[in-house]
């Protein structure tokens, strides 16, 4: 049984490993999502490699019920929940979100730190089983706590502002990633409450395959949806007639390009689009790009991008499509509301208001 434990930890790794490639070299320009998921899945990997070295060398290898193995399984468990926020809301996670998502785990470790600076002691417990008689202490209740809290980042995916920014996921899939997450959480619970190597070793084939059912859905059933002609406003791509909006675009087919690129993506609406990434995502470089620029009448790479959110954010508030100006800059691309109202003034010559009044 022990020769199965070694093979199986060893095959989660590589079963990992080969994961968390293959999503970031499916990566996709102007989308983090797939980024955050492969690091996410490597850090199973990462996690599997010491126990699996510890065994092999015939060590015991930390109990799961240790804390600080409980607080690695809470930090896997937030870093699980970061993936699904950037799918909702492309764009919403920046290092101050970041930062507050996991400040209650640092407040965690903290305790932790603290409290062996105080001298208190965590003797080993095999399971949460174990520990029931002596509730009333400290180390045991801390880690009661911790266990309890796998549950909880499960409900920020569903208080996500969502954005329609892209098309990017439905409730269906909401759904099964919630499902296949707590799944992997309630493994994980019952490999605590029992110290029996079957259970491990099962763990390890459920905890693999909810990773692998979630890096299927990313790359087969999570399409980005492109917008229709309809919402558009405009006729399908395949029929753009590009030389009608600018005769010198078939003098430059890079021009083209951007257009039909953009028609299709609508990437303007990522706020971290930059002329690097639109450079990568056209197969070609910053000069090119920023003199094709020129060519279709824009000084600069911000000038374009912020004219395609303005006319969007019109878009948008003539059809009654959001339910504000706050909500339809956020929208279209623009990260605060004082740069979207210097740029809306620049491109129309008025505020919001006075323009739709």
């Amino acid at each position: 049984m022990q020769s199965l434990y070694l093979a199986t930890i060893f095959a989660a790794s590589v079963a990992c490993l080969l994961t968390s490639l293959l999503i970031f070299a499916r990566r996709k320009s102007g989308e983090r999502s797939r980024v955050i998921l492969a690091c996410i899945v490597m850090f199973s990997v990462g996690n599997y490699i010491p126990r699996f070295i510890a065994l092999c060398h015939g060590e015991e290898p930390r109990l799961v019920i240790s804390v600080p193995i409980l607080l690695l399984a809470l930090f896997m468990v937030i870093s699980y929940i970061m993936y699904p926020i950037e799918v909702i809301s492309p764009g919403y996670l920046n290092f101050r979100r970041i930062v507050k998502l996991y400040t209650p785990w640092l407040v965690l470790v903290g305790i932790y730190g603290l409290s062996l600076l105080l001298g208190t002691t965590f003797p080993p417990y095999h399971s949460l089983l174990h520990m029931f008689p002596q509730i009333t202490e400290f180390n045991v209740w801390f880690r009661l706590l911790l266990s309890v809290l796998f549950f909880a980042p499960v409900l920020f995916i569903f208080t996500t502002p969502y954005t329609r920014r892209y098309n990017n996921t439905d409730k269906a899939w909401m759904l099964k990633y919630t499902l296949s997450f707590t799944i992997n959480i309630i493994a994980y619970m019952i490999v605590l409450m029992a110290d029996s190597l079957i259970v491990k070793i099962s763990y390890y084939y459920v905890s693999v395959g909810c990773s692998i059912y979630i890096a299927y859905m990313e790359l087969f059933e999570r399409l980005i949806e492109k917008r229709s002609a309809k919402i558009m406003n405009v006729v399908s791509i395949d029929e753009l007639d590009c030389e009608e909006i600018n005769p010198q675009i078939r003098q430059n087919p890079l021009c083209e390009r951007i257009l039909l690129h953009m028609n299709r993506t609508c990437d303007y609406r990522n706020p971290d689009i930059s002329l690097n990434m639109l450079a990568g995502s056209l197969f070609t470089n910053r000069t090119a790009l920023s003199n094709a620029l020129h060519e279709l009448g824009y000084s600069s790479f911000s000038t374009y991008i912020n004219t395609l959110r303005i006319d969007e954010f019109i878009r948008l508030i003539n059809n009654k499509e959001s339910a504000n100006y706050q909500d339809a800059f956020y929208d279209v691309g623009f990260r605060s509301r004082a740069t979207a109202h210097r740029n809306f003034k620049r491109y129309t010559g008025k505020t919001p208001s006075e323009y739709f009044s």
